[in-house]
C-alpha cells in the first residue's frame, strides 16, 4: 500500500493520485491526535503499528510499502484541552508518538523525514554543490552588520539580493534586491542573518523536477519587470521544455544523492554565457505550473515512482 502523509485537498497530492493503480490511503497530520488514533501494541510477532484516521478504515502499517511525504499541516490539539501548558504537553506527547512510527516505517520515502529535515538547509545545500561542481552565486549569509555592508561594498556595480531562508506565512520576505533604503538599515542584520547574494544576470530560469534520478526541466523566459525573482511574473512568462547539459544534470544527481532526497524541485539560472547556476532545492517544490504548461509528465512519474517501490500489500 502506498501512504500519502499530506492532505486531499492538495492539488498536487489529487493529480498524483489519479495515475496510482496500487492501493493507496492519504493521512492527514491535521488530524492527529484529534480524530486519529495511533497505536503501537507489542506481541509474540514483535510490534504492531496502525493508524485510525475517525473517518475511514485503519491503517496497517506493516503493510505500507511506499510513503509520499507531501506538505503537511500543523496536528490539532482537541479544544477541550485549554490548559497552555497541557496543551504544550499534549502537542509534545503526540510529536513524539508520531515520529517514532514514521521513523519505524519499513518502506521507500519519498523522501525520508531525516534527510527532508537536513535538506532544508541553505547553507548545506550550497556547501554541497560546490563540492559537487555546480555554480553558485557570490554569496554571505551573516547576522553581522559589518561582513554584510564589505559583502555589499565588494560588489561594486554588481547588483545583490538579499532574502530569507524560508517563507513563513505570517512574515513573508520576497527576494529582493538591496536598494539604498536598505543600507539605512543594515544594523538590523544583527537580529537574525540574512541571506546576500550576487545577482545572476541571466536569460532563463530553470526549474528541475527531480523524481528517483528521473528529471524533467522547464525553461522560464521572463519580462524585464521580473528578472529577480520569477515567480512574481509566471503570468506573462513563457515556459518550455528543457535538456540539462549532462554534466550539469550528474552533478544535481550527485547533490540529490548527498542530501538523501529522492523527489526536489531545483532552481537554476541559465547566465547569457551559458553558466548554469545553481540556487536551490526544496524537498517539497511546486511542479504543476511548469509541467502543465510543457507538458512534462511529472505527476505520472511520481505516481510510477511509488508504485516501483511498493513492497507492501
Amino acid at each position: 500500500m502506498i501512504l500519502i502523509i499530506s492532505f486531499a485537498d492538495n492539488e498536487h497530492v489529487r493529480r498524483v493520485t489519479e495515475h496510482l493503480s496500487r492501493p493507496h490511503r492519504i493521512v492527514d497530520i491535521a488530524w492527529f491526535p484529534s480524530r486519529m488514533a495511533l497505536t503501537a501494541l507489542s506481541g509474540s510477532d514483535g510490534l504492531t503499528l496502525r493508524l485510525d484516521p475517525a473517518d475511514g478504515g485503519a491503517i496497517e502499517i506493516g503493510e505500507v510499502g511506499a510513503v509520499w511525504c507531501r506538505r503537511l499541516r500543523p496536528m490539532t490539539i482537541d479544544n477541550s484541552v485549554t490548559d497552555p501548558v497541557a496543551r504544550m504537553f499534549a502537542w509534545s506527547e503526540s510529536n513524539e508518538a508520531l515520529q517514532g512510527l514514521w521513523h519505524s516505517l519499513d518502506a521507500f520515502w519519498m523522501n525520508p523525514p531525516l534527510a527532508d529535515e537536513a535538506a532544508q538547509r541553505k547553507i548545506l545545500q550550497l556547501k554541497i554543490a560546490m563540492e559537487e561542481g555546480l555554480a553558485i552565486p557570490e554569496t554571505c549569509i551573516t547576522n553581522d552588520p559589518a561582513q554584510a555592508r564589505s559583502f555589499i561594498d565588494a560588489a561594486g556595480t554588481t547588483k545583490v539580493i538579499r532574502k530569507a531562508f524560508r517563507n513563513i506565512a505570517e512574515a513573508p520576505r520576497p527576494t529582493a534586491t538591496v536598494e539604498p533604503a536598505d543600507l539605512t538599515r543594515l544594523d538590523a542584520v544583527r537580529f537574525a542573518p540574512v541571506i546576500f547574494q550576487h545577482f545572476v544576470a541571466a536569460d532563463l530560469d530553470l526549474r528541475t523536477t527531480v523524481i528517483d534520478g528521473e528529471m524533467f526541466t522547464a525553461a522560464i523566459r521572463s519580462d524585464a519587470d521580473h528578472q529577480v525573482d520569477y515567480r512574481q511574473g509566471l503570468g506573462t512568462a513563457t515556459v518550455t521544455p528543457y535538456d540539462l547539459p549532462d554534466d550539469v544534470a550528474e552533478a544535481l544527481r550527485r547533490l540529490m544523492d548527498r542530501l538523501g532526497l529522492k523527489f526536489g524541485a531545483v532552481d537554476f539560472r541559465v547566465t547569457p554565457e551559458g553558466e548554469h547556476v545553481f540556487l536551490e532545492v526544496n524537498p517539497a517544490g511546486e511542479y504543476l505550473f511548469a509541467c502543465d504548461r510543457t507538458g512534462q509528465p511529472v505527476p505520472q512519474a511520481i505516481a510510477a515512482c511509488l508504485e516501483r517501490h511498493d513492497t507492501g500489500r
